[in-house]
């Protein structure tokens, strides 16, 4: 007969020593694994690789010197911080040596207050008009060596524009009514 207090218990219940075993060693190792990703900095998220969609007249407008005013060089960037298609660029000042933002497209504000970049609501609306999905959208962007949009950010643009497409989709259908 066993007893209960000779087993061993994960999660509620009853494991041989060599289940938990296993499982300790793979909690290990994803712990592992995390750490490493925050010590050792992405090439993807630091430096720009690759190709990217900008606005030039807005990036061409903020590529100046937030100190000195002198016209800053892409070759000195940084850090990339990417929000879907939309990056915000670190530019180092060869003069004064101090980091200056670089925006390389707009960005408004939706109805809840939130900011989204154009460039990425745009590539979205481009998807649901082009009956592509994430996915489909996702592999033309790789095609093209642009960084992708993760499934999440996709829904949340989606959401953005699904009440327009819906409004302008009855102001047609009234349109087409009263003819």
């Amino acid at each position: 007969m066993f007893h209960c207090e000779d087993r061993l218990r994960d999660k509620g219940k009853f494991v041989k020593q060599n289940v938990l075993n296993k499982r300790k060693k793979s909690i290990l190792a994803m712990n592992n694994a995390k750490k490493l990703r925050k010590e050792t900095p992405n090439v993807e998220n630091n430096l720009c690789s690759g190709r990217r969609i900008v606005e030039l007249q807005e990036l061409g407008k903020h590529l100046k010197c937030c100190r000195c005013e002198r016209v800053l060089s892409l070759e000195n960037t940084t850090n990339e911080t990417r929000k879907g298609l939309y990056s915000i660029l670190n530019v180092k000042c060869n003069e004064c040596n101090i980091d200056t933002i670089v925006p390389t497209g707009k960005v408004h504000t939706t109805k809840s207050e939130v900011k989204h970049s154009d460039v990425s609501t745009k590539a979205v609306l481009g998807a649901v008009h082009s009956r592509f999905g994430q996915t489909a959208l996702n592999k033309f962007l790789a095609v093209m060596n642009v960084p992708t949009i993760s499934w999440s950010l996709y829904k949340r643009y989606e959401r953005e524009i699904g009440p327009a497409i819906e409004e302008t989709a009855k102001k047609s259908c009234s349109a087409a009514e009263e003819r």
